[in-house]
């Protein structure tokens, strides 16, 4: 992979390559295998989309016992005071930055980084990376056309 391919893999996906993603794309760059670059690149890309939930949404997905514990701390800590509603009416939104970021912040005290992920996992959805923006980026670095001109 020369160093213009990996700048533009890494303006592609927004962060630097794994050591073993370059591995893995590297057999595919002769041959120019986009559509195999693209899926070595989506692997575990996700997004957050807008989720609402609610006391049960955080009881049926992180079990009673976690459930019950998090859901104490949430509703008698004095910083979650205005947590509580939006729990109740089932409005609590886990794509927020803010949301993911206290659950996060929970761990270890409260829950393990499983459960906190279990629920953030709610709100995310796969964002997989077309081969054609692969080959785009690709074909710049290459000095060659792109499909889009």
């Amino acid at each position: 992979m020369t160093p213009a391919q990996q700048a533009a893999l890494e303006s592609l996906v927004g962060r630097a390559l794994t050591a073993d993603e370059q591995a893995a794309i590297e057999p595919y760059l002769e041959a120019r295998n986009d559509v195999a670059i693209a899926e070595v690149l989506s692997a575990g890309r996700v997004k957050p989309v807008p989720t609402d939930v609610g006391n049960g949404t955080i009881l049926e997905t992180i079990g009673l016992d976690a459930g019950n514990a998090l859901l104490d701390v949430l509703n008698q800590a004095a910083e979650f005071r205005h947590v509580k509603p939006l729990l109740e009416q089932g409005r609590l939104r886990v794509d927020s930055a803010l949301v993911r970021a206290t659950l996060d912040g929970l761990v270890p005290a409260v829950l393990t980084a499983e459960q906190a992920q279990a629920l953030k996992a709610l709100a995310e959805h796969p964002d997989p990376i077309h081969y054609n923006a692969v080959s785009d980026v690709l074909n710049i670095a290459e000095g060659r056309l792109t499909l889009g001109g």
